[in-house]
């Protein structure tokens, strides 16, 4: 059985995803040895690899490495607004964020993948590295190769976005299903011009589908103040707006996407709804 793995370059790291694949537990910012690694599994520290544990700003891009952990994550990511910071302290609890890397958030097989719902409303890039190649894919196709599952040894190692303008406001929300497997999330995004909504957008994952726009719920709240009225309009709107891409009708899941929608727009609308 190997011995704790530490790579230095993201070349070293191809490598050792390519020897060990699936048997592969990738760590960071935590001592790799205080947990028991599964049966079987091979612990990579990412720690040593810098590129991976940086964020860069260039003008008004951002690009923040996907080998640091999601407690770090939430702690250091800038030009979101608090998105970031907001979607890593939610999907993933103290007590296990500082052990999940960014880069595992990215598996559709994650339970910490609700971290891809705010990454569509930044309209995000991630740049993939494997054995022989290099890509640069849009957020929604890095979600369509990763649902369909990435060539050997492929990894995600950066993601990408504008800097948001420092007025928008923005917020994100999860929950979980109840007894079963399966999250919904919402994010969203908006200014907020004394009380009036101005250019809101929403991203919405559900049971059944990865993050998609709800540009009817958009529509709804544009132009229109903010109140406890607004916001429950828009959260049905959006929940049969995503609904009628799914198989089937789920009033489970319909529900879930009203709560959710509701309570991230509410999160941004504190102090401005009416009381």
């Amino acid at each position: 059985m190997p011995g704790i793995q530490t790579p230095k370059t993201v070349s070293e790291l191809i490598k050792l995803l390519a020897k060990y694949g699936k048997r592969s537990m990738l760590v960071s910012g935590v001592d790799p040895s205080s947990d028991k690694a599964a049966a079987g599994k091979v612990v990579i520290d990412l720690t040593g690899i810098d590129v991976l544990n940086e964020v860069e700003a260039k003008k008004d891009r951002i690009s923040i490495g996907t080998g640091m952990n999601l407690g770090r994550l939430g702690r250091v990511a800038t030009g979101e607004n608090g998105l970031l910071q907001l979607a890593s302290s939610i999907v993933a609890n103290p007590l296990v964020r500082n052990r999940v890397t960014f880069a595992q958030a990215l598996d559709p097989e994650s339970p910490f993948f609700d971290i891809t719902t705010p990454l569509v409303l930044l309209d995000a890039k991630v740049r993939i590295q494997g054995p022989t190649t290099k890509r640069l894919l849009s957020v929604r196709d890095f979600l369509e190769a990763v649902t369909k599952g990435l060539k050997k040894a492929e990894l995600p190692i950066a993601v990408e976005f504008a800097r948001l303008p420092s007025d928008e406001k923005v917020g994100f929300f999860r929950v979980a299903r109840m007894g079963g497997k399966g999250t919904v999330s919402a994010a969203a995004r908006m200014r907020l011009v004394r009380t009036i909504c101005v250019d809101p957008e929403i991203v919405v994952s559900s049971l059944t589908l990865i993050p998609l726009r709800a540009k009817e719920a958009e529509k709804e709240i544009e132009g229109k103040p903010a109140t406890e009225g607004s916001v429950k309009r828009a959260s049905q709107i959006a929940a049969q707006e995503i609904i009628a891409q799914a198989e089937k009708d789920n009033p489970y899941e319909r529900t879930l996407i009203e709560i959710t929608v509701a309570r991230t727009l509410r999160g941004i609308m504190e102090g401005f709804i009416p009381a």
